[in-house]
């Protein structure tokens, strides 16, 4: 059955004032300025990652160092001597591929401010491709949702290959549900959705590991949750193609974990759980990036308009057969059933697995993602769809110019760093110590691999490299990186235990303190090389003096 058209500035004295020819003067002017609105809120979103010098993004300037690390590698026999390139397609590899051709263009940097750019022009793309393709909903609104929802505390950590793995993975949901409501009908075009979406499935796994598991779980539950279940199971063989990749790249991760000449790597995969109270806490994580509570109490405001909202929708699709409802009332307790999957799997999942962080909070957007996707507007009353219209615009211009001042403010905090990091001479070992690597401005940890930004422009080797399938690098016997000491952890420096730090192993320490700390104690093996605000550049008293040109080498 197809979806009744839905219109998100159509209120009903709106529908009531309709003519024979469509929509009224008014109402089309209304849709209009909606859609130039979203445009421009968009606009001043993308900005937040192109205008300032400074990152706030933890994650943005390793990646940075990365994309450089990688693209010079055949050329760079320095970085040849500590380090093993071994790429293979696996979840990280639409992003390595998007990283190197940007890179080619616009550098190592702006490389990471495209990369993160992607996800806040994908979410509100995949979320109106989503209501539209479900539900006939050909409104903006879920434009504004994707925008708002697009700055939140893995924005800031810097999560952008999950943020796009998790758009790519909203588009192919859509398409697996439009394939399970033409299975229930047996539509005619059912074979030709069958084939794109196991076309299409592959995709996701390449975009990110973790969201793809995260398709499987929704995919699964979907099959099983409404309509013809014995139909729907038969059509899991599109994911055929994708779970036969997935199992070839596990295979390969198993039998060649160590590529030739380089050391194993095998991190500790303990699980670290936290307590009820903070599980609670990330609750607020779609929107959180600030230490204002501006973005805070959106939301909790979001959360309390999704769940009244689902618990109306909800009540709308308890009854009735599975085949002969609707096909929006189908799609909406498909989402409500994987929105309820995700909820129990992030009630269950540790905080962290070892080097991969921010396990359980990765789902909480998925499962306000997929509230806010099952909605019907024709169960909600006009209060309750004006709120939807109205709010969602002025929530996501509220939270495009929170970050936009919010990266204004933080550059006084990041000050110095392009002059200190300007100090390291190529070839240069750097042994990155950030004591205080948080924001006075932004939540999570800004300036924990700033290191990676002198990465990012010359050779170097920096002391916290991601050694795995995603990065493509692993460490050589000489890399210095492999001695260090079991405390050491770049994003959470308990204490500094020197003793057990070979120190002969590092050219330079960086450091990062307040910028108002007096200087931090260091062994007599190093004198001050450097220091502005908060930065600190060590020279060990073995190495050759840096290089005069340093500040030469102009860092972003």
């Amino acid at each position: 059955m197809t979806p009744q058209p839905s219109d998100s500035l159509e209120a009903p004295a709106a529908a009531q004032a309709t003519v024979a020819g469509g929509a009224t003067p008014a109402l089309r002017s209304r849709t209009r300025a909606a859609w130039i609105g979203l445009v421009g809120v968009g606009l001043v979103a993308v900005l937040v990652f192109w205008v300032f010098e400074a990152l706030p993004f933890q994650d943005l300037p390793a990646h940075a160092g990365l994309i450089a690390l990688r693209h010079r590698f055949s050329q760079s026999a320095f970085e040849q001597h500590f380090f093993v390139l071994a790429p293979h397609i696996g979840p990280y590899s639409l992003f390595r591929f998007l990283g190197e051709g940007f890179v080619r263009v616009i550098g190592p940097v702006g490389a990471v401010r495209a990369l993160a750019t992607l996800p806040v022009i994908a979410t509100p793309l995949a979320l109106l491709f989503a209501r539209r393709r479900l539900y006939d909903d050909r409104s903006p609104s879920y434009g504004f949702i994707g925008l708002a929802l697009s700055f939140g505390l893995m924005t800031l950590l810097g999560f952008a290959s999950y943020l796009l793995g998790v758009s790519v993975m909203l588009v192919g949901l859509t398409l697996w549900l439009e394939l399970m409501v033409a299975t229930d009908d047996e539509a005619p075009d059912r074979t030709r959705r069958e084939l794109i979406v196991a076309a299409f499935a592959p995709l996701m796994f390449v975009a990110h590991g973790h969201a793809f598991v995260l398709f499987l779980l929704c995919a699964g539950v979907s099959t099983i949750a409404t309509g013809n279940r014995f139909a729907r199971i038969l059509r899991i063989r599109a994911l055929v193609p994708a779970l036969a990749l997935a199992g070839w790249v596990a295979w390969l991760e198993r039998g060649a974990t160590t590529p030739p000449g380089s050391l194993p790597v095998v991190p500790p995969l303990v699980p670290l759980f936290q307590t009820p109270a903070e599980k609670l806490g990330l609750l607020v994580t779609p929107t959180l990036m600030t230490r204002t509570g501006i973005d805070f109490i959106i939301a909790v405001v979001v959360w309390f308009f999704a769940v009244a909202c689902t618990v109306l929708t909800v009540r709308s699709i308890r009854s009735g057969d599975g085949v002969k409802v609707a096909a929006e009332v189908r799609h909406s307790r498909a989402l409500y059933a994987s929105a309820l999957a995700l909820g129990l799997v992030f009630l269950a999942l540790p905080h962290a697995i070892g080097w991969f962080g921010f396990v359980d909070g990765r789902l909480v957007p998925m499962v306000l993602y997929l509230a806010l996707l099952g909605i019907r507007r024709s169960v909600l009353p006009p209060s309750f769809l004006r709120a939807l219209d109205t709010g969602a615009p002025v929530v996501a211009a509220t939270i495009a110019v929170l970050a936009m001042v919010a990266s204004y403010r933080f550059q006084a905090e990041a000050a110095g760093y392009q002059q200190v990091l300007g100090r390291l001479p190529v070839n240069a070992r750097v042994l990155n110590l950030p004591v205080d690597p948080n924001s006075d401005v932004f939540t999570a940890h800004p300036f924990v691999h700033y290191d990676k930004l002198a990465l990012a422009d010359r050779p170097l080797v920096v002391s916290d490299i991601w050694f795995h399938q995603g990065s493509a690098l692993y460490p050589t016997p000489d890399n210095p990186a492999v001695r260090l000491p079991a405390s050491y952890s770049e994003s959470d420096l308990k204490g500094i235990d020197w003793p057990a730090y070979q120190l002969s192993d590092w050219d330079f320490v960086l450091m990062r303190t307040k910028p108002s700390a007096p200087q931090p104690t260091i062994p007599s093996a190093f004198v001050l090389e450097e220091h502005r605000g908060g930065w600190w550049l060590f020279r060990h008293t073995a190495a050759a003096h840096s290089n005069p040109a340093g500040d030469a080498h102009g860092l972003p």
